[in-house]
């Protein structure tokens, strides 16, 4: 008798079951409790505890009255795993997690950068501050007090660091430095007095009024002979260097001066003037741009070239074919500036750079504030997110690197145009996503909390902070048209270090002249410089 009332119940079950999945096929499989008692034989107890079924979701909101099947739920969702149908009552929500616990754990868990109460209630369309309160003195997620405002996340430190490391950068911001119209000049007697003044502590190798003649070279571009001329003729630059005309070192003194300065007592003096100016900025420290360009090697024939002649140089790519070397360097967002400069064989890949310059950049300056690292597309790699996660505890936003994939080529071009047709209306990551094509998503294996995701919600936020990237640009510009940049004249390897960290420090320099001769409006004007 058992074994035929448990068969009977198994038969009812199945038979409301299937009922059920009918008449939801027939109303766009999603309907209310009250229409399935309504439009169906089903009794109300099977309704009333539909959400225990394995086969039957309830609403996330509306209180439960909305019911879809889990295979549509499933199916139907956007790769955050929310489905949200039309129904009379505005939208019912579903979600994959089927229940509001499972459903905020999984969010704080696995969003990039966690949860807090006010995007809950938009996500789940209801209000979810004491389910969440609940869950973290469940301690199940930690809640964490950041920036006036209470944020949910993993409840691992690791994993919660990234997260609150990825929430600085959620919205769009610009700390770039304005542009200003102050007249007046630098004079370069007055950039040696203040370059001389750092590197009397910095520079050990030679000695430093030498260092500083060779700044000065780099905004002339002289030969050494032209350069002793140049000091012997001019008494201002004799006094800012203590020179009597007998002292002013020869041309060949010069060069071997140039020869034995050592680039990273230059990266000393560099680090020293920087940390000068970046103290004046509010936002300093915040964001930096990494990029690169190349410098043609000094051959004067192609034989030299073949024989292999120029030390350290290589065949490469970057705007076309070159024969040279190439440059990267870490600009700081707020102040423009060069932070961190090295130099590669020309054939050197930019992501095989990059850790390298992150090093350097890391070992020089303090890093607690840094809410992003960004580059373009020549730097995308996981590798090179993970490494500055590590290295300097912030996102590395790059744009996507279409040579990948094809669906991530696709991906950058729906994100490209979307942002063409709505940058405007895009505030946060989670919008972007929400307006691509979610089919597109899920065939390249995007899921909250994902690889996949956490790559594309980088690559919206460079799209959000490219912005910010155009400073390094015009720093290129400035190093190439004022300081000697790409006028190379050495084919020692270290040589031509020396020279590439030379241009950069003479940029700082210049800078550093313009305030402390209380001029801030000509810190990025080195064309003021006579």
């Amino acid at each position: 008798m058992h074994t035929q009332r448990s068969d009977t119940s198994k038969n009812t079950a199945a038979s409301h079951k299937a009922t059920v999945r009918q008449f939801l096929r027939a109303h766009d499989e999603v309907a209310s409790k009250d229409e399935l008692r309504a439009g169906t034989d089903v009794p109300a107890w099977y309704i009333d505890q539909i959400a225990s079924t394995n086969t039957f979701y309830t609403s996330l909101n509306h209180n439960g009255q909305y019911v879809a099947s889990k295979h549509v739920v499933g199916h139907r969702a956007t790769h955050d795993g929310f489905w949200r149908p039309e129904v009379d009552d505005g939208v019912a929500v579903f979600h994959r997690k089927e229940t509001t616990k499972a459903t905020l754990k999984h969010l704080a868990f696995q969003r990039p950068s966690g949860i807090t109460a006010p995007e809950a209630n938009d996500l789940l369309d209801r209000r979810c501050y004491r389910a969440l309160r609940n869950l973290a003195d469940q301690q199940e997620i930690h809640a964490v007090e950041h920036r006036n405002t209470t944020v949910y996340v993993h409840s691992w430190p690791s994993l919660r660091d990234a997260q609150l490391s990825q929430r600085e950068t959620d919205q769009p911001t610009d700390v770039s430095p304005a542009d200003t119209d102050e007249e007046g000049y630098l004079y370069r007697d007055e950039l040696l007095a203040t370059f001389l003044s750092v590197a009397v502590s910095e520079i050990q190798s030679i000695p430093p009024e030498r260092a500083a003649a060779l700044v000065l070279r780099q905004f002339e571009g002289d030969s050494f002979d032209a350069l002793e001329r140049r000091l012997r003729r001019n008494h201002s630059f004799r006094e800012a260097l203590d020179y009597e005309p007998e002292d002013v070192p020869d041309g060949t003194s010069l060069w071997r001066a140039f020869d034995d300065l050592h680039p990273d007592e230059l990266r000393d003096c560099l680090q020293s003037m920087c940390g000068d100016l970046l103290a004046d900025h509010d936002h300093a420290g915040e964001f930096v741009v990494i990029d690169g360009t190349h410098i043609a090697a000094w051959a004067n024939t192609r034989e030299e070239i073949d024989d292999g002649e120029v030390e350290g140089a290589s065949w490469g790519k970057h705007e076309g074919k070159f024969y040279g070397y190439k440059v990267y360097i870490v600009v700081d967002v707020a102040a423009e500036l060069p932070v961190a400069i090295t130099m590669e064989t020309g054939s050197r890949n930019d992501c095989a750079a990059f850790e390298p310059l992150i090093e350097e950049f890391d070992e020089r300056y303090d890093t607690d504030d840094l809410q992003a690292a960004l580059a373009d597309a020549g730097f995308d790699s996981q590798g090179n997110r993970e490494f500055t996660q590590e290295k300097l505890d912030c996102p590395l936003l790059t744009a996507i690197n279409p040579r990948r994939s094809a669906p991530l080529k696709a991906i950058r071009d729906e994100i490209k145009e979307l942002f063409k047709n709505h940058g405007d209306e895009i505030d946060s990551p989670y919008d972007a996503l929400e307006r691509l094509p979610q089919e597109q998503l899920s065939e390249y294996g995007v899921e909250v909390g994902s690889v996949e995701e956490t790559y594309i919600f980088q690559a919206i936020k460079e799209r959000m902070h490219r912005h910010l990237r155009a400073g390094v640009e015009r720093v290129f510009s400035r190093l190439k048209s004022f300081t000697g940049l790409d006028r190379v004249r050495a084919r020692k390897e270290n040589n031509v270090e020396t020279h590439v960290v030379l241009s950069a420090v003479a940029l700082v320099a210049t800078s550093l002249t313009a305030k402390q001769q209380g001029k801030p409006g000509l810190i990025r004007s080195p064309s003021r410089l006579i």
